[in-house]
């Protein structure tokens, strides 16, 4: 059990890190666990998905953007 518990917490240390990286991009992160798919959660876990990437695009859609060019890259700016 010892091996699992490290593992899982390595595994959402990692997670936050990664989500920290891309928000800095401009990037909306959502991670969704496999076991949160299970049968007897998976439409909670639709439910919260759905209202989650609703709020997200309301609130990214309530700012004006610009798009500024990059060498190789399109970069949305708000």
């Amino acid at each position: 059990m010892d091996f699992w518990q490290r593992k899982i917490e390595r595994n959402r240390a990692r997670d936050i890190e990664e989500q920290h990286r891309l928000a800095s991009l401009g990037w909306h992160c959502i991670t969704v666990w496999e076991c949160q798919l299970k049968p007897k959660v998976r439409q909670q876990t639709l439910d919260s998905l759905v209202h989650t990437l609703y709020h997200i695009f309301l609130q990214d859609h309530a700012r004006p953007y610009s798009i500024v060019e990059e060498p190789l890259m399109r970069v949305a700016e708000e």
